[in-house]
């Protein structure tokens, strides 16, 4: 699948300082990966010790992906150890390629554990068309995106907010009739050994008509609002192009669209914990004779349902 339909990914990933024994969540993994407008994306996770004298042991817990996936034996899973009070040693530099090893995936989500005191981590997700890139050497120099660690799983309902909006067009079009408007991209991890479902409830914002002055959503949401369902396999993982299908309203004068963008609501169908995250991508119109790059924003979603228009605060 296309690298924009993955993450749509060009990722640069940063965490917080992880406490000793924290697991930390990187999804839409690529290695190598092939995409959209020639694109050639490279992962790169990058753990480095707070504290130089510690002994820390890094170890893959699971790995999440699209046809589901497995929990790791930690006797034969990838582990990685930095030594204490070895300046060469207090840097854990891997690929993609090495995250998802026995897999045979080029994409999904994996869970690294730490063990033995705290860390930096980031992942870098990259196109490295217009850059550098050197297997062998591990030289990966492109445009990325930033993707902060997951470390807390959601549970209940969720949020992911602001999601691109469309202008002039229905966001349903691709490619578009016109070019300002951003493509928007789902992931779902489920690090659970059973089935998940989601459903999505979709709200609209920023009512726009061409460039005449702004309107309320609840007048042109048409009653019930738009929703998708996916269902995740057992430590599955799913990246999906999402774009409305719906036309929002319209009058005399013309279709309004939403031009400020979605919120899109995520109701488990069990309390079981999850991830979700969002990839929003802008692609520039080919006519204008600007590079065709894919510049790319990670959204993680949040905790609390936020009710559509024609709902309570609770979710259905």
């Amino acid at each position: 699948m296309k690298i924009k339909r993955l993450l749509s990914v060009a990722m640069l990933c940063t965490a917080s300082a992880a406490s000793a024994q924290q697991l930390l969540v990187f999804p839409a993994v690529t290695d190598e990966q092939p995409g959209q407008n020639g694109s050639l994306w490279v992962t790169t996770a990058m753990v480095v010790k707070a504290d130089p004298r510690d002994e820390v042991t890094i170890r893959r817990k699971w790995v999440c992906l699209r046809g589901g996936g497995f929990v790791d034996d930690p006797a034969t899973a990838p582990t990685w150890s930095l030594a204490t009070n070895d300046p060469t040693d207090r840097l854990l530099f891997a690929l993609g390629g090495e995250l998802l090893e026995g897999t045979d995936a080029t994409a999904g989500a994996v869970a690294l554990e730490v063990l033995g005191g705290e860390v930096l981590a980031q992942t870098n997700i990259m196109d490295v068309r217009w850059g550098e890139y050197s297997h062998d050497d591990k030289l990966v120099f492109g445009q990325g995106q930033h993707v902060t660690a997951l470390q807390a799983p959601l549970q209940g309902p969720s949020h992911i907010p602001w999601l691109g909006g469309c202008n002039g067009t229905w966001c349903s079009e691709d490619p578009p009739a016109y070019w300002q408007y951003l493509r928007n991209n789902i992931g779902i991890v489920n690090p659970n050994p059973e089935p998940l479902a989601i459903t999505g409830t979709v709200l609209p914002f920023g009512l726009q008509f061409n460039s005449w002055g702004v309107s309320n959503w609840s007048e042109w949401t048409g009653g019930q609002p738009e929703k998708f369902r996916k269902v995740i396999p057992a430590y599955g993982w799913v990246q999906f192009h999402w774009q409305s299908l719906r036309n929002y309203g319209s009058s005399t004068w013309g279709d309004f669209y939403p031009r400020a963008g979605f919120v899109i609501s995520l109701t488990p169908n069990k309390n079981l914990p999850y991830y979700a995250y969002a990839s929003v991508v802008f692609t520039p119109d080919p006519d204008s004779g600007a590079p065709e790059f894919n510049d790319p924003m990670f959204i993680p979603a949040e905790p609390e349902y936020i009710p559509p228009f024609t709902e309570g605060s609770s979710p259905p």
